[in-house]
């Protein structure tokens, strides 16, 4: 008489098992964005009048020390034209006032004439005073830094000619930084001034920074097609103007169905948890929002309740047996 074989042994997990929930949560809108020098505490630097470039002495990026040499520059032809015009101008208008004053000794000339030469006179002294104040930078030859601080832009290159006013460059104290985040004009209305942000540049491991939005921009930017927020941020090792940085913009909290982080798993895009079925695991595709401290919301795909396994769900199977732990 044969012996059956003995059967099978089922295959089961030893898991951990925790319930959705409905909890409080904060929810998160996620953003990207670029670190800039802020714009208050720096320094736009130009010329009085017209100048000609003859050398940058300095890139954007550049530290600088206060009395530094930016640029080498010199008058424009214009510039000299007028000068030497407005010397000119002086001497005739003297030699006029010089010599009406003589006739007037011989009662030759009028006391009026001689006070029109002297207004004439005047009035050329003037003119050639304001051109000398106004070219004094340039007679120098160069333009010095008057702060200490770093070159955020350069405007001008060797060989400009540059109108009188025009920007030459701009400095940064160094000291205040701005991160400027791009927001999807949808979610536009969800943000407010004063929301929490938390920070941590793309490139690098270092930990989040924590910031406040001071400013919203209104406006889609035609380049990316973003709103803009506007973080202030202080001056920080690694955090460099230029650097891509993502963030987190808390809204604001809110109650949601939420499972631990440990129970959510993904095969490409999408998610998934197992749930317990009658004692068997079943997998059940989930739609997630936002996470914290440790817990994930879902949108979509449970139910409050419901008993997902938040251990040992990494070697799961559809249909596999669950042996949860700390039950016979």
């Amino acid at each position: 008489m044969l012996t059956p074989p003995p059967a099978a042994a089922t295959v089961s997990a030893l898991v951990q098992l925790t319930p959705a929930r409905v909890m409080p949560l904060a929810e998160r809108l996620r953003a990207y964005g670029t670190v800039e020098f802020a714009p208050e505490g720096g320094r736009t630097l130009s010329l009085e009048a017209e100048s000609l470039i003859s050398q940058v002495l300095v890139a954007s990026g550049q530290r600088v020390r206060q009395g530094e040499v930016l640029l080498r520059v010199a008058p424009s032809i214009s510039d000299r034209l007028q000068l030497q015009q407005a010397q000119i101008a002086v001497r005739f208008a003297l030699v006029d006032q010089q010599r009406l004053e003589s006739l007037r000794a011989r009662q030759l000339a009028t006391n009026a004439e001689v006070q029109v030469a002297r207004q004439t006179l005047a009035k050329a002294q003037a003119t050639l005073h304001d051109l000398r104040v106004r070219l004094r930078t340039l007679q120098a030859g160069v333009v010095r830094a008057p702060i200490n601080g770093v070159v955020e832009t350069v405007s001008v290159h060797q060989g400009d000619l540059i109108a009188a006013g025009q920007p030459l460059l701009h400095l940064s104290t160094g000291n205040a930084l701005r991160i400027v985040l791009g927001v999807e004009p949808e979610d536009l209305p969800r943000v407010k001034v004063g929301d929490s942000v938390r920070i941590r540049p793309v490139y690098g491991t270092r930990s989040p920074l924590s910031g406040t939005i001071q400013q919203i921009y209104w406006q889609v930017d035609p380049k990316t097609r973003l709103a803009q927020v506007v973080v202030p941020m202080a001056a920080a090792p690694g955090l460099l103007p230029g650097a891509m940085v993502r963030a987190e913009i808390v809204l604001g909290r809110q109650k949601a169905l939420a499972i631990p982080d440990s129970a959510v798993l993904r095969q490409g895009d999408r998610a998934y948890c197992f749930v317990d079925v009658h004692g068997k695991a079943q997998r059940r595709w989930i739609e997630t929002g936002w996470r914290e401290g440790g817990w994930i919301a879902v949108r979509e795909g449970l139910q409050a309740g419901e008993e997902v396994v938040s251990l040992g769900n990494y070697e799961l199977q559809e249909g596999m047996a669950l042996r949860v732990a700390g039950k016979s």
